[in-house]
């Protein structure tokens, strides 16, 4: 799709790459295409393969291929796509509560996820040999189930009553989950191979509205508003790491955490402003999408080098712009 009667200036200012001597090297388990699930529902599903990006388009998925630039169908009539992953080599959707396994022009019943209809602010997560489906259900209780991948033997692994929020991550073998209400956060650390799960985290004196959540061996890193907050696997707590909006001159919203960087952006009258930094806090990248238009423009996703804009969200005149924040190039996908 292409932005109709829409002037988009790209201004990247790329800043110094250096952490402080920090090696940003990361052992996230690679089983795991876990970029594009922290995103909210109806946003665009967005997929990223070993050689092209996945996209839904109505009932279809089309593809981006990194090396040609070029877009094409890759499967038709596919249906109501609630969730497009990519996972060992393979693309996957959730359609009509049934997860399929596709190719091209060529879909494939796995198994039936009918507990899909019953949760509202949903995720899906594909690691290590299941499909992992977190939300709320009508009661407002949090819920985790876990799909087997290769039986379709579903369990559900987790549940806190009266949550607002439940978010996934997945790192080795254990599957990270963060949930809470205005009066507690837990955190807890399910271990996939053994079914059993770990407190790490319970309290009210940090809580969370509707965080972005990341995890790794030594930390997680949760959101609120414009900060940025770490619980360090060493002492058990949860302190605030550094704040967007520290200087209160703007109003940046964080709209994503992947590994080690938080993206975050804000609209004026001059157009959508992207901001990048390190969990640290150091500065990475700042980008300006001016518009000619006054047209609204969100983060809707990320992989490990690039950050997804989406520019017009919900048109049918709406686009995705890609940025890689680790040397400032972009490219309209789409």
């Amino acid at each position: 799709m292409k932005i109709k009667n829409i002037l988009i200036m790209i201004t990247v200012v790329v800043l110094g790459m250096s952490l402080c001597g920090c090696s940003m090297t990361s052992s996230l388990s690679t089983d795991s295409n876990m970029n594009f699930d922290q995103y909210g529902e109806n946003y665009p599903q967005i997929a990223e393969g070993d050689d092209a990006y996945y996209y839904a388009d109505g009932e279809d998925i089309r593809a981006y291929y990194t090396d040609t630039e070029e877009t094409a169908v890759f499967c038709k009539g596919v249906g109501n796509i609630d969730y497009l992953g990519y996972y060992d080599g393979g693309v996957y959707t959730l359609s009509n509560s049934i997860l399929y396994s596709v190719s091209q022009n060529i879909k494939v019943k796995q198994f039936e996820i009918p507990e899909a209809e019953n949760l509202s602010k949903k995720q899906y997560v594909m690691h290590s040999g299941w499909f992992i489906l977190s939300g709320l259900s009508e009661d407002g209780n949090a819920e985790v189930l876990t799909y087997s991948l290769e039986s379709g033997e579903c369990e559900t692994v987790y549940e806190l009553a009266e949550a607002d929020y439940v978010r996934l991550c997945p790192y080795s073998d254990i599957l990270y989950i963060l949930s809470g209400n205005s009066e507690i956060t837990e955190l807890c650390g399910y271990n996939l191979n053994s079914g059993e799960t770990s407190v790490l985290y319970s309290s009210g004196d940090c809580v969370f509205t509707d965080p972005f959540f990341r995890a790794t061996v030594e930390a997680a890193y949760m959101s609120e508003s414009g900060a940025v907050y770490v619980y360090d696997v060493t002492t058990g707590t949860i302190s605030i790491s550094f704040d967007f909006n520290s200087d209160d001159t703007t109003a940046y919203e964080i709209g994503g955490i992947v590994e080690y960087y938080v993206f975050a952006g804000y609209s004026d009258e001059s157009g959508y402003h992207l901001y990048v930094k390190d969990i640290y806090g150091n500065d990475k990248i700042v980008t300006d999408i001016a518009l000619s238009e006054d047209i609204e423009a969100v983060i809707c996703g990320n992989d490990s080098q690039r950050v997804f804009v989406w520019v017009n969200p919900g048109s049918s005149d709406g686009s995705v712009i890609a940025v890689n924040f680790l040397n400032g190039d972009f490219q309209t996908l789409w």
